[in-house]
């Protein structure tokens, strides 16, 4: 356990406190940085794994069946639970423990816990996260009230990871072979994605700030920590999936909040200070949470 948690836990958040006293001393623009991860490096970084990777359709089918078949479970859990929270925060409540932090810590997580094999999966389901976060996140945190047709393709038109994969996807299913020269320019600047999105997690915790957790936080982060990894292992088990694919599955599930929750509970009227204390307690916590999932499941599921 103490392996897992210096070799493969510790790295990324060591990574994430840096970002965070960047954050506090020199204040640097987190938007503009996110903007570098969002639109360049992570973009990269999936187009050059899902060009060359060696994950099947057939896996990449169950994964995503998998997480779908999570999302339902683990939505239908959250809003029964939490009947008597105040709606607005019971919004929140629910999408924290909806939609994890499926970039900044899940990819160098899965990298280090399993392998370029685990990253490539993670890869495939950060596209699938980043979908379903702009398109469902909208209408659980505004109560179901979200996108129209115009705004919910606009937002998929502008998910560049979503054209990443695409192409990606495309590039390996026909057999093409990228230029060289075009490949190891893209490989260059995948190679800036995870240090930049660990690092932007850094600089927005130290943009949230830390308060005292509420018991809203604090069921938010045991639905999210402690009850999602086993939502999320039943399900892959459900849709067949097995080894690498049921673990990176359960990973996925095991993460903390995404932090853009945050800046959508702000757009569509959910409770945003309690969204993000449960972030940032999330955050915190899943430094001893993903160490015993990782621990469990290279005994159980590997």
């Amino acid at each position: 356990m103490i392996d897992v948690l210096l070799q493969v836990v510790v790295p990324a958040f060591l990574v994430v406190g840096v970002g965070a006293l960047l954050g506090r001393t020199l204040a640097p623009d987190l938007l503009s940085v996110n903007r570098l991860a969002l639109y360049a490096a992570v973009p990269a970084l999936v187009f050059a794994s899902l060009s060359s990777t060696g994950v099947t359709f057939e896996n990449a089918g169950l994964l995503l069946a998998g997480n779908a078949l999570f999302l339902v479970g683990m939505g239908l859990l959250a809003w029964t639970v939490s009947w008597r929270v105040e709606r607005s925060s019971r919004r929140g409540l629910l999408a924290t423990s909806l939609f994890g932090n499926a970039a900044n810590i899940m990819l160098p997580v899965s990298l280090f816990a399993f392998g370029e094999e685990g990253l490539q999966r993670a890869l495939i389901l950060y596209v699938f996260s980043a979908v379903t976060l702009f398109t469902l996140g909208p209408v659980v945190l505004g109560g179901g009230v979200g996108l129209d047709r115009r705004r919910f393709l606009g937002t998929l038109a502008r998910l560049p990871v979503l054209w990443a994969a695409i192409a990606g996807v495309l590039v390996n299913a026909l057999g093409l072979s990228v230029p060289l020269g075009l490949a190891r320019g893209v490989a260059l600047l995948g190679d800036a994605a995870i240090p930049l999105v660990l690092l932007t997690l850094g600089l927005q915790v130290a943009r949230t700030g830390w308060r005292l957790p509420s018991g809203v936080n604090v069921a938010g982060a045991a639905l999210k920590l402690g009850v999602a990894p086993l939502v999320g292992y039943a399900a892959g088990l459900a849709v067949g999936a097995r080894g690498l694919d049921l673990a990176v599955l359960t990973l996925l599930a095991a993460m903390p909040p995404a932090v853009n929750i945050f800046m959508l509970a702000l757009e569509f009227g959910a409770d945003a200070e309690e969204v993000a204390a449960t972030v940032v307690l999330s955050t915190f916590a899943a430094i001893g949470s993903l160490t015993l999932v990782i621990v469990a499941l290279r005994l159980v599921v590997l």
